[in-house]
């Protein structure tokens, strides 16, 4: 689906996310988020506890104090690091500067209503994974009456994990689907494709934040965690993240590759004519010399990658791909040498 000049914006005003109103517009204020947000998070559950060791016993406090302090500035760089993609590709597209102006504002926030929205999903899915893991082994009155403050503060804070989860991976979703329409709307030079190659910037980096978050659940296989804990949150991030690194890519993909075909045939054709009055090519000097260039543009375009990858993007992305089942199989084994150890 292209974008139209002639579609004039009718969305209510665009608002930044509200986990990046948390990140301060100085230098290194997502270190700083990141910081302040673990150090507060870590202190709600050493007053909920009242212990020190009893935080440092359990893999729980621990995880969400991650996961939150590290899902709210990472976001935050992604949302940067896609509107820089989008400048780059700005140049390029077939589009008024006022629906240039429009796009870059949807990539940089959403309307109210939307975050309102993902706000009430969050909700609604902290609830139902709430209900299953206090209905894991009694019945949830008896779990509710059973909560001391420790346990009380996990429920709440896994309200606000699925909040953030929500409205970040609804986010990204809603970014690379821009991108994805944007691939109708770019002009494609197969000799010179650097510029393409912001669609994947723009889907390695949005995929690497959800990389992220899955390499710290393993943090919850350390207790005597049910998969309940676990599996939600992670299909949660992992079928997303899948989504979300196909569709900007996609689409430019289904582009390049069908302006190869089109320029090999034209470049076919030519040779095809140049070729077709030649009964003894061997013997025309001024044939071969038309010829010449037309093979080593034919195979130019050949040569053309139909997945916009620059390398190292891409080795990047191998990389990152390997550390959740890394982190997941050192989870296991730290486990199975805790329970040796104790019997």
């Amino acid at each position: 689906m292209r974008f139209k000049d002639s579609e004039k914006s009718k969305s209510m005003p665009i608002y930044p996310l509200w986990p990046h109103r948390l990140v301060p517009d100085v230098a290194y204020g997502r270190w700083f988020t990141f910081i302040a947000l673990f150090a507060i998070l870590f202190l709600l559950f050493y007053l909920a506890a009242g212990s020190l060791n009893r935080i440092l016993d359990e893999p729980i406090p621990l995880f969400f104090c991650f996961i939150i302090a590290y899902i709210v500035p990472a976001s935050h760089y992604i949302c940067h690091q896609n509107l820089a993609a989008f400048d780059s590709l700005a140049p390029g597209l077939s589009l008024s500067v006022s629906a240039i102006a429009d796009i870059r504002s949807s990539l940089a926030g959403t309307t109210a209503r939307t975050q309102l929205v993902s706000l009430v999903i969050g909700l609604v899915a902290g609830c139902g994974h709430n209900y299953l893991l206090l209905t894991a082994q009694r019945e949830f009155t008896h779990s509710l009456q059973q909560l001391d403050p420790l346990n009380a503060s996990y429920t709440l804070v896994t309200f606000v994990t699925w909040c953030l989860l929500t409205i970040v991976v609804g986010f990204l979703a809603a970014n690379v689907s821009v991108f994805a329409r944007l691939a109708a709307n770019i002009e494609i030079d197969l000799l010179n494709t650097t510029n393409l190659r912001e669609f994947s910037r723009v889907a390695v980096y949005s995929t690497l934040l959800l990389v992220g978050t899955l390499a710290s659940y393993p943090m919850l296989m350390a207790g005597e965690n049910s998969y309940l804990t676990i599996v939600p949150g992670a299909l949660a991030t992992l079928i997303p993240m899948v989504f979300i690194f196909l569709v900007p890519l996609l689409p430019i993909r289904k582009r390049i590759k069908a302006r190869k075909i089109l320029e090999l045939e034209a470049v076919q054709e030519r040779i095809n004519q140049v070729t077709q009055a030649q009964s003894n090519l061997l013997e025309s000097t001024e044939t071969l010399s038309q010829l010449q260039p037309l093979f080593e543009y034919r195979r130019e375009v050949q040569r053309v990658a139909e997945w916009p990858f620059d390398s190292p993007a891409f080795y990047r992305l191998l990389f990152y791909l390997f550390i959740p089942p890394l982190t997941w199989v050192g989870a296991a084994l730290i486990e199975r040498l805790v329970d040796t150890v104790n019997f």
